[in-house]
């Protein structure tokens, strides 16, 4: 299969198969081994402007990057998020996460208004068969079904690899940390950053708008009424070292105490980012997890977390012994 992938790549640019080889290698690499061959190639292709259409495969999950249009995978579910609404004065609509994984890997699927009634007949420990195209979701791909791509219940499942792939995050300190790390840090937050905090976001395939003169555009829907998105950054810091640590929609709310749409709400009242920010409680300790990624154009290192936790002294305890 990845020779069939290289020389599609060959014939639709300059390069050689053998150069093409090497970037998936240095591709996983970069990656530091968290990518599998087949999806560094895709990875490839896309910033060689080589568009893999293709006819829909299964996958196993290590395997899907984001740009496959036609992704087929089969995973268990581990985890089904809260359903969330958005509203605006020209519409609305509900969108829900769920994490489905195979001994391999795990991906989110989100799904959007009606695709949500596929929920009502699933829960966690099903098996699901999942196809439809993948987007990046800040550096991790993400399935989304579109008009094409269906979810299907497997009642029969015997031959599905039970034992699941669960990321975990080893907990480390700040100095430890390293270009493609997925990590587990106990710190404080010790300064955040008063820059904007909302951007907005298509409210159908919840990518980033394009805004003109007189409206907001996706370049796939076209003109939208948008929907926001939320990002915090500041300092965080253990006493071994300090990173700057990146807070996304989903973090972010859990940092600030509030959701995207009552932080937005008080931010058109008050017009002052401040009214947010100050909600963070500097200096109390959490638990972060996320990964590392480096900031090309600042070329530092960063900490994107994905989940916050409180410290929880009994679990620290049973760590230290």
């Amino acid at each position: 299969m990845i020779d069939e992938i290289i020389a599609k790549i060959a014939k639709a640019t300059a390069e050689t198969e053998e150069d093409i080889y090497r970037m998936i290698e240095d591709k996983q690499v970069e990656m530091s081994g968290l990518i599998s061959e087949e999806g560094a190639a895709y990875l490839v292709a896309k910033e060689l402007g080589v568009e893999l259409r293709r006819e829909v495969e299964k996958l196993n999950i290590e395997s899907v990057a984001a740009g496959m249009q036609n992704a087929d995978v089969t995973g268990k579910i581990t985890r089904i998020f809260p359903v969330r609404e958005f509203k605006t004065e020209k519409a609305e609509g509900r969108v829900a996460n769920i994490i489905i994984a195979d001994k391999t890997g795990s991906i989110r699927v989100s799904l959007w208004n009606e695709e949500i009634e596929k929920l009502n007949s699933l829960s966690v420990g099903d098996v699901i068969r999942v196809r439809g195209f993948v987007r990046d979701n800040n550096g991790q791909p993400e399935m989304r079904m579109g008009r094409k791509g269906n979810i299907i219940k497997l009642h029969d499942a015997e031959g599905f690899d039970t034992i699941v792939y669960e990321r975990k995050a080893e907990r480390s300190s700040v100095s430890e940390l390293r270009e493609g790390f997925y990590r587990s840090i106990r710190a404080p937050i010790l300064q955040i950053f008063d820059t904007n905090l909302f951007f907005e976001i298509c409210p159908e395939c919840r990518k980033r708008l394009k805004e003109t003169e007189t409206a907001f555009t996706c370049a796939e829907h076209g003109e939208v009424i948008p929907n926001y998105g939320m990002i915090v950054s500041g300092i965080i810091d253990d006493s071994t070292g300090n990173i700057r640590a990146v807070f996304f929609t989903e973090a972010a709310e859990k940092i600030i105490g509030m959701s995207v749409a009552d932080a937005k709400k008080l931010f058109d009242r008050k017009k002052k980012t401040e009214s947010i920010l100050s909600q963070i409680p500097l200096g109390k300790e959490f638990v972060f997890e996320g990964s590392v990624r480096r900031n090309a154009f600042f070329d530092r290192l960063e900490f994107v977390v994905n989940d916050v936790k409180a410290v929880d002294i009994k679990k620290e305890i049973e760590m230290m012994v």
